[in-house]
């Protein structure tokens, strides 16, 4: 078992004196969340900090819901810190980070800010870690003493990938899937309210629930009137970032418990939302994402033993660019588990491997030449 064997891998790692830079890569719902908190364990017994590093807020609540309930019977103490938490409870928080109360520190990008300040960070856990720059994961690593370092994602960075390919960070695959899991049926389709209509009516008609992605929270509404009138007779919620944080979390859990039959959102509910019986998504303007965004989207149906489908749209007048047509197509082409690291390398393909010394996440060697580069950097 891949898991198993992960596991393994880092907790060696965490023995070591050197700190690590490792690279966990596995398929979208693979289990990495739980390879990393069975990890955390290791740390803990160390009596040092870590910080797991989330891009959602939504995501940020889920993990700090359920590390609690893990840790519940014991003296472990775990804090969440997000944006959008009062002042009064960010004081706390932060007081606790920084005379060490608080273990397992769970947050979003408010774990930059530069009043945070650890008391003896020594585990960081970067979770989704596309979302993040650079210059964001270094400035979380130095709030600590070279820490041991866990990035953990599907689809890498082209950067990041071709680091752990040429040796300079360790990379750990899991390419185990969950039991019963099936490949998600992907289709590039043009703009067309007939289709639309057809792939929601037929998730609808087995029980199912649908996500409806369009990236513009100003012309949600429209979306929402259009749909509402197609469907009268079914549960229709629209979910965006710019909503209350309480509002946001009712929605979501309405949607959870099966009460909100079609949601209409945007790019939001690409990381966290674990919805067995979502299974039908469409993706509007899909030319206008990236290819680890898309695949991290796509993974939010097919959590569960039903057949998934999973619709891109692009609009029928727009030109698009070479690079969008192949991010597409390798998404078309790779839909079997465990394909989220052929994904990737197609994404190194795509986009070049960046700056190794400096901050380019993405970018081709064109002067050097592939081999003159690796050549250099193996000297």
């Amino acid at each position: 078992n891949s898991q198993l064997k992960v596991i393994k891998e880092i907790e060696d790692d965490l023995n070591k004196e050197n700190p690590m830079l490792r690279l966990l890569q596995g398929d979208v719902g693979s289990g990495k969340t739980i390879v990393a908190l069975l990890t955390l364990a290791n740390v803990l017994k160390k009596n040092i900090q870590a910080a797991l590093m989330v891009p959602t807020e939504i995501l940020a609540i889920q993990h700090y819901n359920y590390f609690s309930d893990l840790f519940k019977d014991t003296k472990v103490n775990i804090v969440l810190l997000t944006s959008k938490i009062n002042s009064k409870e960010k004081e706390s928080v932060q007081k606790k980070i920084e005379n060490g109360k608080a273990q397992i520190i769970i947050g979003t990008h408010a774990i930059f800010q530069k009043n945070i300040n650890f008391k003896d960070l020594g585990y960081v856990i970067i979770d989704e870690q596309h979302r993040f720059g650079v210059h964001q994961k270094f400035q979380l690593s130095a709030k600590g003493c070279n820490p041991h370092i866990l990035v953990m994602t599907a689809t890498p960075i082209p950067r990041t990938l071709h680091q752990a390919l040429v040796g300079i960070k360790d990379i750990s695959n899991i390419f185990t899937p969950p039991l019963f899991r099936k490949p998600i049926k992907t289709r590039v389709n043009y703009f067309n309210w007939d289709i639309i209509t057809l792939s929601i009516q037929f998730e609808l008609l087995r029980g199912g629930q649908v996500y409806f992605l369009h990236n513009n929270i100003n012309s949600l509404p429209f979306y929402f009137e259009k749909l509402s009138k197609l469907f009268p007779s079914h549960s229709i919620k629209c979910v965006h970032g710019k909503m209350k944080n309480k509002e946001l979390e009712l929605s979501v859990l309405s949607f959870f418990r099966g009460e909100i039959d079609i949601l209409i959102c945007t790019s939001i509910i690409e990381s966290g939302l674990d919805v067995s019986n979502a299974n039908t998504i469409i993706i509007n303007n899909s030319q206008n994402f990236g290819l680890s965004q898309l695949y991290q989207i796509r993974g939010r149906v097919g959590r569960g033993p039903r057949e998934a489908h999973c619709m891109l749209l692009i609009p029928t007048k727009a030109a698009i660019n070479q690079a969008a047509v192949k991010r597409l197509k390798a998404l078309e082409l790779f839909t079997s588990l465990g394909s989220s690291y052929d994904l990737a390398l197609s994404d190194l393909e795509i986009r070049g491997a960046g700056n190794i010394f400096g901050h380019e996440q993405s970018g081709h060697i064109s002067q050097l030449g592939y081999d003159v580069y690796c050549d250099i950097l193996k000297e």
